[in-house]
This record gives C-alpha cells, sequence and structure tokens, in this order.
C-alpha cells in the first residue's frame, strides 16, 4: 500500500479545499479493468490481472490573469495466477501521483506556468519521436494510451506570442525517467526471469539463490540535472509547423555490470543451459557466483532536435514529423555473446494521414528509423519501420464502436494488435471489451510480451 507523501496530500487537501465558486471545473474519471490470459505460456507468469484507477481533476481562477490546475490518480493493480474468482499468489500495488498541478499567469504577449505538467510536443499519435519531455507509465507497457501514459515533471514553461508565432521554453529542474517495473511481473523488463532461472538451476542451491538476488541499481537523475528545451511554433497558410530542440535524460535506461550477471538477467534460459554444460559449466558457475549480483540502470545525456508540420488535403489531415537524437545509448549484443552498450546517434521520420467520413474514422502512420551502429542491438532495430494504424466505426448512432489499432514493427517482425468494441451506455458510462495480442521474437520491443496475448473488458465512468 502506498503511503501519503507530502505531495499526495497537497493534492488531497487541494481538491477537498477547492471553492466551489472559483471552480470551472471539478470532475472525476473512474476507470475500472479486468483481463485474462489467453494461453499459458510461461511457468511464472500471471493468469489475469485488474486495475483500477480514479483521476480526479479541478482547475479555476484565482483573479485575472492567474490560473490554477491540480489533477490526481489513485491507481491499483492486481496480479495473480487463480482466476479472478480463485485463490492464487496474487499481488497487489496501489500508486498514489499528483498529476498536472500549477499556477499559469498569462497576459497578452506572453504566459508562464509554474508546477507539475505535461507537455505535448509533435504530431503523431501513439509514436514518439520529438515528444520526449515527459516521461511515461510502463507498469502495462504499451497497453493505456500515450497520453494516459505520461507522467507529469515539475517544470516551468513560458511562452512568448508574436503573432501567429510562439516561442516556448521549458526548465525541467528535477528531471525523471520512465516508470519501468524491472521484475516479477508480466510486463517487466525482466518478467519473471529470477524464478526461471532459480527454477532450472534448482538442484544447486547456491545458484538458485544467486538468480533469486539479481537486482538493478537505479542511477537515476535528481534535483540539480536540469533538463532544458525550446520550442518554436507558427503557421504559414494552411501549414502549422513548429522546430523544437531538448536536452535531457535518456528516458530508457542502459544497464551496465559484471558479464555473467546481465546474461542470467537478459536469457536465463541460455545461462541455465550453459551451466548444465560438462565442460563449461563449471568456470560459468564459479564467474556467475563471483559476480556482483546488481546492474546499473544508467539514464544518459541526449539531445534532440526536431520539426514537424501538419495541414489538410481535403478530406484527409496530413502530418510529418523529424526527429534526431545525439548521444542516444542502446543495449546491445558483442560479437561474443556478451551483454554490452552502444552508443549511436538515431533519426526518426515519421509520416502521417487520418480521414473522418460520416461514422469512420482511420488513421495511418508510418515511422523509419534509423540507428547509426553496426553492432548487434537488442529491442531496437537499426533500420526498421513502423507502421500504425487505427480503423473505427460508430453504429447506433455513435453508442457502439468496434474498432482496431495495430502496430507492426516490420524491420523486428513484431507486432501490437487490439481488436476492441466499445458500447457507451450513456453520458457518464462507457464500457469495452478487445484482445491485446502480440508477436515476434523475445529481443524486440514487441515480442518481448508475446506470452501476454490477454482479454480484457473494462468500464470508464465519469461523474
Amino acid at each position: 500500500m502506498a503511503k501519503l507523501t507530502p505531495l499526495s496530500t497537497a493534492l488531497l487537501l487541494a481538491l477537498v479545499l477547492a471553492v466551489p465558486g472559483h471552480a470551472t471545473e471539478l470532475k472525476s474519471v473512474l476507470t475500472l479493468q479486468g483481463a485474462s490470459d489467453l494461453r499459458h505460456d510461461e511457468a511464472f507468469e500471471d493468469h489475469w490481472d485488474a486495475r483500477s484507477q480514479l483521476d480526479v481533476t479541478a482547475d479555476g481562477a484565482l483573479g485575472d490573469p492567474w490560473r490554477w490546475k491540480v489533477e490526481g490518480r489513485i491507481q491499483g493493480d492486481s496480479f495473480g495466477d487463480g482466476g479472478f474468482f480463485g485463490k492464487g499468489d496474487t499481488r497487489n500495488d496501489v500508486d498514489i501521483d499528483l498529476r498536472e498541478a500549477y499556477l499559469r499567469y498569462e497576459q497578452e504577449r506572453f504566459a508562464v506556468r509554474v508546477g507539475n505538467q505535461i507537455v505535448k510536443w509533435g504530431k503523431m499519435d501513439e509514436l514518439v519521436l520529438t515528444d520526449n519531455v515527459n516521461p511515461q507509465d510502463m507498469d502495462q507497457f504499451i497497453i493505456p494510451w500515450l497520453d494516459d501514459r505520461k507522467l507529469a515533471v515539475p517544470m516551468v514553461e513560458a511562452e512568448a506570442y508574436f503573432g501567429d508565432t510562439t516561442v516556448e521554453l521549458l526548465v525541467l529542474p528535477r528531471p525523471f525517467i520512465h516508470r519501468i517495473p524491472f521484475f516479477d511481473s508480466d510486463w517487466a523488463l525482466f518478467r519473471h526471469n529470477r524464478q526461471a532461472g532459480a527454477a532450472a538451476t534448482a538442484a544447486d542451491v547456491d545458484l538458485a539463490r544467486r538468480f533469486n538476488d539479481l537486482a538493478v541499481d537505479v542511477n537515476a537523475p535528481g534535483w540539480g540535472d536540469t533538463e532544458v528545451g525550446a520550442r518554436l511554433r507558427s503557421t504559414i497558410g494552411d501549414v502549422d509547423f513548429a522546430i523544437d530542440g531538448l536536452v535531457y535524460h535518456q528516458r530508457f535506461p542502459v544497464f551496465r555490470g559484471d558479464a555473467p550477471t546481465l546474461a542470467a538477467l537478459f536469457d536465463p534460459e541460455a545461462t541455465a543451459a550453459t551451466l548444465a554444460d560438462p565442460l563449461a559449466g563449471p568456470a560459468v558457475r564459479a564467474a556467475l557466483l563471483a559476480a556482483d549480483s546488481a546492474v546499473a540502470a544508467d539514464y544518459p545525456w541526449v539531445v534532440t532536435v526536431g520539426g514537424e508540420l501538419e495541414t489538410t488535403l481535403g478530406d484527409y489531415g496530413v502530418r510529418a514529423e523529424v526527429a534526431r537524437t545525439l548521444g542516444a545509448q542502446y543495449q546491445g549484443q558483442a560479437a561474443d555473446g556478451s551483454i554490452t552498450v552502444y552508443e549511436a546517434d538515431q533519426t526518426l521520420i515519421g509520416v502521417g494521414a487520418d480521414l473522418t467520413r460520416d461514422a469512420f474514422y482511420g488513421n495511418l502512420q508510418v515511422v523509419q528509423q534509423w540507428v547509426e551502429e553496426s553492432g548487434s542491438l537488442l529491442f531496437v532495430g537499426k533500420q526498421a519501420a513502423t507502421v500504425v494504424a487505427t480503423l473505427q466505426y460508430d453504429l447506433l448512432a455513435g453508442t457502439l464502436t468496434p474498432a482496431f489499432y495495430a502496430a507492426w514493427d516490420l524491420g523486428d517482425n513484431a507486432s501490437y494488435l487490439r481488436p476492441r468494441v466499445e458500447y457507451k451506455v450513456n453520458d457518464h458510462l462507457t464500457v469495452e471489451a478487445g484482445l491485446e495480442l502480440f508477436t515476434g521474437n523475445k529481443h524486440t520491443a514487441l515480442g518481448a510480451f508475446t506470452a501476454n496475448d490477454q482479454g480484457y473488458v473494462m468500464a470508464t465512468i465519469g461523474f
């Protein structure tokens, strides 16, 4: 159970004490979701999970030109193997987050916003090219939509207005990184690798204990590791465009440590197989037991510069985005098979188009990635194309909406598919049911979760 922190206490007090006469909006959204695994692929996977999430938002005016906003989230997760109503090993987690909570001062020529904020850069949907200001909550990988995954960050945002042109400056005095579970969850980066390795070496007590002791020391940035960004937005004719730059800590970590520990973390089955080899096994066993059981998660400094544009062509909305990241670091595999880290620049180019016609909506986006590194990379394709498609059609005057979302990583031959149907019961209640399906090699970003195929039901209640 999460403990109340000063920030979460301030959130609750602000929501309780908000003066109704000054509030322009006070709303709450409760989301309840349950999911069941479609197959039993792995020995230690969770067979079901449930999530509840309460978002509370209040905003208002303190008197012109001051405004305020406070948004908080209480989120509970349960994972287990006993079924929705059965008995089994169940793990529970509760997070209380102060999301957006800021003061805004706005005049005709400029505005300043101070506090916890979520900033949107770029024009692509569900794809991150230049939109790196806010980290993400990866507790369920990419299952929640991108806007819902974003975590608020303390920052100062200043905007200056010059006709159709806006200049935006950001200062982030305390950077945050993606919230990523490392162990003991189907959605964790290293999933149930500790348990799998311990089970495979159960006959050797010392080895089994070493697998269970594997850990990650997070070297996260803190106060004083200040990040800065700038963006210029403008319009020429019917074309909206922007250019931006961000100096920040890489949001996803790279891992450094002793070679035997890294190998055990990333591929416990292969390590266990090597340990069972009568020739190589004794040396690998001695090396693993002598190695440090923890690896360090580092978040190096990087620079991303980019641009974007958006316009309409007839019934179509079209957009394009480009991003160049300097100094990015990637987890890789050296020629001898050991896990290592490569540093390389990256270029991303994305184009997209959407069409809304009567009850139909379609969206197609393509992103091409180039990573300038000749080594073998894990989870990232060096020259990968990603295609994202969204299709939906409103039936029964918009109350029933079948939809399909898909992301294909053509370079890694991996995919994520989400067919679903949504039913709007009334203005306050919406229910949804669907499937979450993954394909691909386990060393790819999407293929790592092929054992997580699931069916889900979700209810969203607004009040």
